[in-house]
């Protein structure tokens, strides 16, 4: 960072947009969050100084390049400008070195996060938070259905991405920060003891609440669990985002497949298995299955079989899957903009898990969320920048 101190605006981001990101391994994450030494802490800062600099300028120099004129819509612009100015906060700040240079850090990445969550709140739609998102839509809407099918594969590597990327950089961020308060079975916002099966029961009442209230009625959520008091190290508003999703999905699917047909709508049952690599959660419905036709297309992003939510209420809003600490107060809405499904595979893959889907046309469908034992695994990480982005020249 050093050697990179003459270096102002865009030509600091290139610069450090040119070098590499080190993954972390999740294991040593837990290990300093627990660690309570000054010392420790400081090292720790000093690395996240460097890292988190050169993160958010890889991603404001890959959004300012994307393919397809992706990077003109103004909400990626946004998006842009944001990682941008933040990643020359962080470069220009000082590099902790003792208590008070460590305090004044994590009180800029708290005001970074504040202040990210300020921007996104203040703007009229309620997909700024996914502002690239939203551009992806604008296009889609622009190129129509049979160009979009064509450019599907580049959408969805710029917004695994971009999605995987920030993860990181707020897992990153909020870890460092909570840590300093030292939570009784906590490091930072690792849970030394999640208990899946419980964050599973809260997102089913989650899932049934918004159920009822977009379609006024909504089936029974049944958790089974198949070992006595399983436990994992894990960021619990993670599972509960992504069960969350899941959960959304059956219950809803159960809605529109037996409403007209049936008095008593057969009930979800998510079961919870723990065995030596990962604790795995099926997720089982009764709603009619998927067709083998669209199974391809499942983890697309902006695939969605739901009503689009402009044409719902203006009132419900979209929620900030980013936040790492999701509740029921933002937890998002029913259906309709085909990014809760591929957002949450990029989460489970993001700590070396996964999400897959079994269907069965005319029956149901079962999902299967691995999470991984926390272990030696390092973070997934996308690389610097997307093979599939034209040359710096080009712009």
């Amino acid at each position: 960072m050093q050697a990179l101190g003459s270096l102002k605006g865009w030509d600091l981001l290139w610069a450090l947009s040119e070098q590499n990101a080190t993954p972390v391994a999740l294991s040593d994450l837990y290990r300093i969050g627990c660690d309570s030494s000054t010392t420790t802490r400081i090292k720790f800062g000093q690395f996240l100084h460097r890292e988190l600099a050169i993160r958010l300028a890889q991603r404001a120099v890959e959004l300012s390049r994307l393919p397809h004129g992706l990077s003109n819509k103004p909400s990626v612009k946004n998006v842009s400008g944001w990682y941008a100015e933040a990643s020359c906060a962080i470069a220009a700040s000082n590099r902790p070195e003792d208590d008070c240079t460590e305090d004044e850090f994590t009180k800029l990445l708290k005001r970074i996060l504040r202040d990210h969550t300020a921007v996104v709140r203040v703007r009229e739609t309620p997909l700024t938070q996914h502002g690239l998102a939203l551009g992806c839509i604008e296009l889609k809407q622009e190129v129509g259905p049979d160009k979009w099918m064509q450019l599907q594969p580049d959408i969805d590597r710029v917004l695994t991405s971009f999605y995987t990327s920030r993860i990181g950089v707020r897992f990153l961020m909020e870890h460092h920060i909570t840590s300093k308060q030292h939570v009784e079975g906590y490091s930072g916002i690792l849970a030394k003891s999640c208990r899946p099966d419980d964050i599973a029961r809260n997102a089913a009442m989650d899932a049934m609440d918004l159920c009822y209230k977009f379609t006024g009625a909504s089936p029974m959520v049944n958790v089974v669990c198949k070992n006595p008091h399983p436990m994992i190290t894990y960021v619990p508003s993670h599972i509960h985002y992504m069960l969350t999703e899941l959960l959304k999905n059956s219950v809803r699917a159960v809605v529109d497949a037996h409403k007209l047909t049936s008095q008593k709508l057969p009930e979800v049952t998510v079961v919870v298995a723990k065995g030596e690599e990962d604790i795995t959660i099926r997720v089982s419905d009764e709603g009619g299955g998927i067709p083998r036709s669209q199974m391809s297309s499942m983890f697309c992003f902006l695939h969605t079989t739901a009503e689009h939510p402009e044409t719902q209420s203006s009132e419900r809003t979209f929620g900030n899957p980013g936040q790492m600490r999701a509740t029921s107060q933002n937890t998002p809405v029913l259906a309709g903009w085909g990014v809760g499904l591929p957002l949450s595979r990029t989460y489970a893959r993001y700590f070396g898990g996964d999400l897959d889907i079994k269907s069965m046309e005319g029956y149901g469908t079962d999902a299967y969320l691995h999470l991984n034992v926390l272990g030696d695994g390092c973070e997934n990480l996308p690389k610097k920048v997307l093979d599939i982005i034209p040359g710096r020249e080009a712009l």
